[in-house]
């Protein structure tokens, strides 16, 4: 227990990184004051029960950052002793407070690198029994509510919830200092990256959520799930606990807001949200310091002693409807009626904690009814085959539980990362107990070696009890290795760091992708007539030539054929069109140009300057993931007037051009969705984002990887290279031009387009046609 008078300032130490501000719903301690105090001057701060995992991440940043956690104080209670052992709690109310109070509070809290948010009951219980707890919470544990009412109860608590996370913001941008990192966690405060984003737009916002999130088809019945997304879509980057959530969260924001997307995250307005997948661990020191301390060994062979004759099967969940203790109990009855053999041999000893949800009485009078009738049906005099505590256990009788156990049983049917079954992993050392673990929660993915089971086939989850239970010692011991070597290498402070590190990673590329500065002609007419040696490269459509409705009336410009073909005669130049176009189209329009370079379809076949031979870098690919694809294509084209399918060598390319303008881009995200989900996890191929249209083509094949076997493959190093296009498929060539050994004098990569959009490139230029009239100006400097 921890009691603090002091004030002390926040000083950040000259050996730290920076500082981060922790937001979370609630501190890491919980403040309590004793009665026996007539003014709340001196408060007592104990660690708060619960959520034990992303604390202990957030404390393990202190070796390497300053942190400070905003956060609200939760329920505040007050002591009073009735005798010297008995102790009376009651809650009282924040805004009942004195300012003095207050300030004393806020001072104490400070010592412990916490900042308070005080909120009267009103808005507690809007916000988070309300629109959290009853809207948020089962819908993103895939629970649709049925107690929908006229809508005047969803509107004051969706006002709540918006004013709450406005207080957040407040308190955020009051103690907010130039590069901070701000970290918010989970589901409480979802509007609150916005919102920071609009009143602080260059600071480093990361946004982690620790629940499960749902599928758009779930999503979209929320009725603000517009505002909810793109209040999450303010952060720099988003972090889910599994793959499958991060998709959902992709998937969601593409089909309800329409937003561009890639495997990597959305863009959203004037930037790109980030989104990636950091699986939450537990702290393993902590643990093993606990499981063997003077507390915990005497309590475990107490257990030991009690159950000497019987095999032990743990459970411990929260008392709720995803949780899966009903269905828990209901395979343990059907292990006992399957396997008789077991009867008054083992023992169920399941720990239940409250949910705090007002709408669980039911649930909980079902599960000890079901109890009741397992130990009636199955139990005697002698023998309870059912143990249920409904209640917070001690940290110390949990971990000696989990050591005394034969078997971990949890049978969540969602879950965010169910620890309970890292703790009981590494609590395990000595006996190496099976842990059966349900499929549907985040920690199955990681943890292939416990025994994965479908909660809700209880016959299987029997089955998987009796082989736990008859498993040989040496399985049991290969088993436990792999999952101990897995809880060990991914800690909360593992977690914490990666997400952190990925978030400044995730802001260095949105800062450097962003005031993308014109390119300046007199600088690059400088640079090109000083060179010897250059490699000239450029997209076609949107580049060369303005995007058109329908890709054939894209003919070249006769200026810049002139252009092309007085930069092809300079000996000194190497000049490539390096498209998304067929070998016969460029051939028919650009292949009278002598000592011009082509490569097609995104880099599929390449013609060598001075050839008109085509080279098929793809022959030796496997193409039979083109029929997979053009099904979904034709599906979509049959259902989407003004498209149609272009069919390319090494390429599929669907195009929407013509189609409506709104519904049109409606259906490329819907068919990029089902292309993502149906093709990419099983096939070696790529979805390409283009301007109106989708292509998929060979993973292994783009125009980065053309520019590079031209950079390498060159005899005589270039010492001036210029790259220039207009849309993500270009962006492939500005990163390898990044990466490569040139310095910024001698790359010029140019994005054709607005200022403002995301981009790899260096420099930018509007339109096609300033494009042509730049080369015109290298083209003819030549001659002057």
């Amino acid at each position: 227990m921890l009691t603090v008078t002091e004030d002390t300032e926040f000083v950040l130490p000259t050996d730290k990184k920076g500082r981060i501000i922790h937001v979370t719903h609630q501190l890491p301690f919980s403040v309590s004051h004793d009665h026996k105090e007539d003014e709340r001057l001196t408060w007592t701060f104990t660690p708060r029960q619960g959520h034990a995992a992303m604390y202990a991440g957030m404390f393990s940043l202190n070796d390497e950052w300053e942190t400070v956690c905003i956060g609200w104080t939760g329920n505040i209670q007050e002591r009073s002793h009735l005798t010297s052992e008995d102790i009376n709690k009651y809650d009282i109310d924040g805004s009942s407070l004195s300012d003095t109070e207050k300030e004393a509070m806020k001072t104490q809290l400070k010592s412990n690198n916490c900042i308070p948010l005080l909120l009267d009951s009103d808005s507690v219980s809007g916000h988070y029994y309300g629109y959290c707890k009853t809207l948020l919470w089962p819908l993103f544990n895939y629970l649709i509510w049925n107690d929908a009412t006229d809508g005047r109860i969803e509107k004051y608590q969706w006002e709540k919830y918006v004013e709450v996370n406005n207080r957040y913001a407040d308190l955020v941008v009051e103690n907010y200092q130039e590069d901070d990192i701000i970290w918010i966690h989970d589901y409480h405060l979802l509007l609150l990256p916005d919102i920071l984003r609009q009143r602080l737009p260059k600071a480093r916002i990361g946004l982690f959520v620790h629940s499960p999130f749902p599928s758009s088809e779930i999503f979209r019945c929320l009725p603000k799930r517009q505002e909810i997304l793109k209040g999450m879509l303010g952060a720099n980057l988003v972090g889910f606990q599994t793959y499958a959530n991060s998709r959902h969260f992709i998937s969601t924001s593409t089909r309800v807001l329409g937003y561009e997307s890639t495997p990597d995250g959305v863009e959203y307005e004037d930037h790109f949200c980030h989104v990636g997948t950091f699986p939450i661990g537990i702290d393993v020191e902590a643990v093993d310091s606990i499981r063997k301390s003077a507390d915990v060994v005497p309590k475990i062979n107490a257990i030991g002693e009690m159950y000497s004759d019987k095999k032990i099967i743990v459970g411990r969940d929260k008392l709720d409807l995803v949780q899966g203790v009903l269905q828990k109990l209901a395979a343990f009855e059907k292990f006992l009626m399957d396997y008789p053999q077991w009867q008054n041999k083992v023992v169920l000893i399941q720990v239940t904690d409250s949910s705090n949800s007002e709408n669980n009485s039911k649930h909980e009078h079902k599960v000890s009814e079901m109890v009741a009738h397992i130990n009636g049906t199955y139990g005697s005099l002698e023998f309870t085959p059912v143990h249920h505590y409904h209640h917070q256990i001690e940290t110390d009788e949990y971990y000696a539980l989990l050591s005394s156990a034969d078997a971990a049983l949890i049978t969540a049917m969602r879950d965010g990362m169910n620890t309970s079954s890292l703790e009981y992993v590494m609590c395990q050392q000595e006996k190496h107990g099976s842990l059966i673990l349900s499929e549907l929660t985040g920690t199955a993915g990681s943890m292939s070696s416990a025994l994965l089971v479908n909660p809700w086939d209880y016959s299987a989850v029997a089955k998987a009890i009796h082989e736990a239970l008859l498993m040989s010692e040496e399985e049991k011991l290969q088993r436990h290795e792999q999952l101990l070597a897995h809880v060990k290498s991914n800690t909360t402070s593992f977690w914490a760091h990666s997400f952190i590190r990925m978030l400044v990673r995730a802001c260095l590329l949105s800062e450097q992708s962003k005031n993308t500065p014109k390119l300046k002609m007199d600088y690059l007419i400088d640079k090109y007539h000083k060179a010897t040696k250059r490699l000239l490269c450029f997209d076609y459509d949107g580049t060369l030539t303005p995007i058109q409705k329908t890709p054939m009336a894209a003919v070249p410009p006769e200026d810049m054929l002139v252009y092309l073909q007085k930069l092809c005669e300079d000996p000194r130049n190497e000049v490539w069109i390096i498209s998304g176009r067929d070998e016969n189209t460029l051939t028919n329009w650009l292949g009278h140009i002598e000592n011009l370079g082509m490569s097609a379809e995104h880099g599929s076949f390449m013609r060598y300057p001075g050839t008109s031979k085509w080279i098929n870098l793809t022959e030796h690919f496997d193409m039979s993931w083109k029929n997979d694809v053009l099904e979904i294509f034709t599906y979509y084209t049959e259902r989407t007037t003004g498209s149609f399918i272009e069919h390319k060598r090494c390429a599929l390319t669907w195009h929407y051009r013509m189609a409506d303008p709104d519904y049109g881009p409606f259906q490329a995200k819907e068919c990029q969705n089902h292309l993502e989900q149906a093709i990419l996890s099983k096939l070696p191929v790529e979805v390409l984002v283009g301007k109106k249209n989708l292509e998929v083509r060979p993973s292994a094949v783009n125009k980065g990887e053309i520019l590079k076997k031209l950079i390498v493959s060159n005899g005589d190093p270039f010492d001036f290279v210029m790259c220039c296009g207009d849309d993500r498929t270009d962006e492939d060539m500005f990163k390898i031009l990044k990466k490569a050994d040139f310095n910024e004098e001698q790359s010029f990569s140019v994005m054709i387009g607005p200022e403002d959009r995301q981009t790899q490139a260096v420099w930018y230029l509007p339109t096609v046609q300033q494009l042509i009239d730049a080369l015109g100006l290298i083209a003819d400097s030549i001659n002057e």
